[in-house]
């Protein structure tokens, strides 16, 4: 037990979370004007990238909550969803990319919540 808490501590060492945070900060933000599409495709591979990260150790954390329950049925029914969610890609135009990046913004924000890991400066609501 104390190797697969070790484990875990490592994992949690190599998920940058103040990186993390910011990038969705600009992914999540209000806009008047829609960026770049080349700014939503840097969004869009950060993004996937720390939801790649997350995805383990939120699942160790669903997985942990009591099978059949509310909590559990509907954080496991987020979490299936994302898979999806990545595979979709940008779209083909302006607006769905931002939209896009926003939703997997707001993932990121979800698996946060739900990987265990702590930040000690946390904004995000």
């Amino acid at each position: 037990m104390g190797e697969a808490v070790k484990r875990t501590g490592e994992q949690q060492a190599e998920v940058d979370l103040k990186a993390i945070e910011a990038t969705i900060a600009r992914a999540v933000v209000k806009r008047t004007a829609l960026p770049p599409y080349e700014e939503l495709c840097e969004l869009h591979e950060s993004l996937v990238g720390h939801i790649e990260a997350l995805m383990p150790l939120a699942e160790k954390q669903i997985n942990r909550l009591n099978r059949g329950t509310v909590a559990w049925y509907q954080k496991r029914s987020r979490f299936d969803l994302i898979p999806h969610q990545v595979r979709q890609g940008l779209g083909s135009g302006l607006q769905s990319a931002d939209w896009h990046v926003r939703t997997l913004g707001y993932t990121c924000q979800f698996l946060i919540s739900n990987a265990g890991v702590t930040s000690e400066a946390r904004p995000m609501t």
